[in-house]
């Protein structure tokens, strides 16, 4: 069981088309409409309404550029968990099994020293 990852595998893939580019686009350009028919009629500025929508485009880039590495630091963290749970399982079957083992040998002297005992009768 070995906690080096892989340069590429299927949490690097996964990450990369988890941005969801189209849906994303389709979204913020359905909202950017909206803002602006809202702008409109509130009697807004363009200049305001180009200042949300370059907000706007700004937190798309900044969510597009981050979705990956918040997928990737999600999966790293499941499977870091994953294995140092097999791990602490592991530790403890193995203290389970050297109790066991000390009850088997503590059984074994006695039933030595019985057996001596019976010897030096």
């Amino acid at each position: 069981m070995a906690l080096r990852f892989q340069k590429e595998d299927d949490s690097d893939r996964a990450a990369r088309e988890e941005r969801h580019t189209w849906g994303l686009a389709f979204l913020l350009a359905i909202y950017a409409i909206m803002d602006g028919i809202a702008a409109f009629f509130r009697g807004e500025s363009l200049a305001s309404y180009a200042k949300n929508l370059a907000w706007l485009i700004a937190a798309a880039l900044v969510y597009w550029f981050a979705a990956p590495f918040y997928h990737e630091f999600r999966i790293r963290t499941k499977e870091i968990d994953g294995k140092v749970s097999a791990i602490e399982d592991a530790v403890n079957e193995t203290k389970e099994s050297h109790e066991e083992l000390l009850e088997r040998l503590a059984a074994i002297e006695e039933r030595l020293a019985e057996i001596q005992g019976a010897r030096k009768i």
